[in-house]
Formats: structure tokens, C-alpha cells, sequence
């Protein structure tokens, strides 16, 4: 399963970068910098995806104890974790040209978000930290369910506060431009697609992992 998810995913990612960086045409206003787009959405889409996913996997593991559930919730935050420190590159990166600064600290979603992030460094950090493997399950789950709840708020910021930094759709709602494009379209579900792909490649891989340290823990047990 493993190989045909990465064959899939070097197949759509180069493709989608493809249409995404030659073929859709450049932002009426922003330029070419507004292709950074077609990246940094979807990394957006995939982090919620995976803490979703861990916070799924970790109220399964409070209700049954199962060391395949607390493996499949740290499989899902560790690989969620490093899409969401890519979408805290490539954000900066879109917004320094287009709003001229790399980050605002009065804008409410980026906090939340960066919050987010903050939450599952010290997920990682308490289940590399604590010895007793059952107690940092536990303690795990809880935070990855707190952590998912601020996630929903980062969602939530940008409608209950109208932050300045993100004003709604960032496309201009020009004829040619924007995702109304159709090959703009194009390129962002593709881009949207691949990223797919990486991340569930990169999460049964990391499920790989987890469940031999699971299962090294309970042999130790």
C-alpha cells in the first residue's frame, strides 16, 4: 500500500507542480507570488486532517486502551506536526511581498495557529519525555484533544474576528484571475490532491514506526 500511495503521489505532485508553476497564469495583482497558493492551502488542509485523525485515534485510545489506536494517534500529530511547520515557511513567505510583513502578531489566526502548532511541539515533547508509556498515552490524548479544539478555532478566527491579514479569499475577483480560473482550478486541486498523497504516504509509513515501538513497549511490559 505504502509504494503505490508514493508512486501515486510523485506522479500527481509533479503534474500539479507542473500546471501550478508553468501553465496557470499569474494573479492580476499579486503576481507570480500568489503561486505559493497552490501550496500552502493545502499543507493548511493535510495539518487539520492529521490532528483530526489524532484526535479520532486518541479518543479510541481512552475508550479501549489499545496500543494500535495510541500508535495510529501519534502517527497521525507526528506527520501533521511537520506539515504545519511548512505551512509556518511558506505563509510568510506569501505574505511578506503581499502584505509587507512576514508575520502579524495582531492578526488572530495566525496566533491561534501558531498556538496550534505550540500545542503539538508539546505533544511531541511529553510522549519523548515521560518513561511511563501508558501514562504519556493518556496525557497525550487529552492534549491532542485540547489542541484540537484551538484548531477549530483557527478555522473560526477568520469570520468571528475579520482579521486585515486574512480579509476572506485572498484572490482578486477579476476576469482571468483567481481561483476562478479554470486552470488555476486545476492547479490547486491537483496541488490539493498530491498533498493528499504525501501526507497518507508519510502516515502509514510513520504508522510503520509507531506501532514497532508500541509493540517493543509492550514486550518491555
Amino acid at each position: 500500500m505504502f509504494y503505490v500511495l508514493l508512486f501515486a503521489t510523485l506522479i500527481v505532485g509533479a503534474w500539479s507542480a507542473h500546471v501550478a508553476l508553468l501553465q496557470a497564469p499569474a494573479d492580476a495583482m499579486q503576481g507570480n507570488v500568489q503561486r505559493v497558493f497552490y501550496f500552502h492551502v493545502p499543507l493548511v488542509w493535510v495539518s487539520f486532517l492529521a490532528f483530526i485523525g489524532g484526535a479520532v485515534m486518541s479518543i479510541r485510545y481512552l475508550m479501549g486502551r489499545r496500543l494500535t489506536d495510541d500508535a495510529w494517534a501519534r502517527a497521525f500529530i507526528k506527520t501533521g506536526w511537520a506539515f504545519t511547520t511548512t505551512v509556518l515557511v511558506t505563509g510568510p513567505l506569501w505574505a511578506k511581498p503581499v502584505w509587507g510583513v512576514f508575520w502579524n502578531w495582531g492578526d488572530e489566526r495566525l496566533v491561534s495557529f501558531f498556538v496550534m502548532w505550540m500545542m503539538y511541539n508539546a505533544y511531541l515533547l511529553l510522549r519523548a519525555t515521560i518513561t511511563d508509556f501508558e501514562k504519556a498515552a493518556r496525557i497525550g490524548a487529552i492534549l491532542a484533544l485540547l489542541a484540537l479544539l484551538n484548531a477549530a478555532l483557527v478555522v473560526a478566527a477568520i469570520y468571528i474576528w475579520k482579521t486585515a491579514s486574512h480579509p476572506g479569499p485572498v484572490f482578486v475577483r477579476k476576469a482571468g484571475s483567481g481561483i476562478m480560473d479554470p486552470v488555476m482550478r486545476k492547479a490547486f486541486w491537483g496541488s490539493f490532491s498530491a498533498f493528499t498523497l504525501l501526507f497518507l504516504s508519510l502516515l502509514v509509513a510513520r504508522f510503520r514506526l509507531e506501532k514497532a515501538i508500541s509493540g517493543a513497549m509492550d514486550n518491555a511490559n
